[in-house]
C-alpha cells in the first residue's frame, strides 16, 4: 500500500464543493484511491463516502493505493515505474487536500 497522510487545508473541511473536486481529480487519475480518517474508509472517487466521513478543517486524513492491484502483471522495472508514478499522484492529490478550497484565492485557481 503506498500511502500518504495530510492534514485538510479547508477551514470549512470537505464539505460539498470540496469533496467533489477531490473525488474528480481521484477519478482522473484513474487509480482506487482509498480515504481514512479516524478508522473509517471511503471510496476516494465519491464525494459522497468522503462527505458521508464528517472531516473538519485541519484533520489529519490518508490516502492510498493498493500498488499490487496497480501494478499487477508488470515486470520488475515497470512495477518500479508504476509505484513511482503512483507516488507522484498521490502526492498532487495530498497536495490538493492541502489546499483551503475556502479562501477566496483558491477558488479562482481551481
Amino acid at each position: 500500500m503506498i500511502t500518504r497522510t495530510v492534514t485538510v487545508g479547508s477551514a470549512m473541511g470537505l464539505h460539498a464543493r470540496p469533496a467533489a473536486m477531490f473525488a474528480t481529480a481521484v477519478e482522473q487519475t484513474g487509480l482506487d484511491v482509498v480515504l481514512w480518517h479516524d478508522g473509517e474508509e471511503a471510496d476516494a472517487a465519491s464525494a459522497l463516502d468522503i462527505m458521508a466521513l464528517g472531516i473538519a478543517g485541519g484533520e489529519t486524513v490518508t490516502i492510498g493505493v493498493d500498488e499490487g492491484k496497480a501494478g499487477a502483471g508488470a515486470g520488475a522495472g515497470a512495477a518500479d515505474a508504476t509505484v513511482e508514478a503512483i507516488g507522484t499522484k498521490l502526492d498532487g492529490l495530498a497536495a490538493m487536500l492541502a489546499r483551503d478550497f475556502d479562501a477566496v484565492d483558491a477558488v479562482g485557481g481551481v
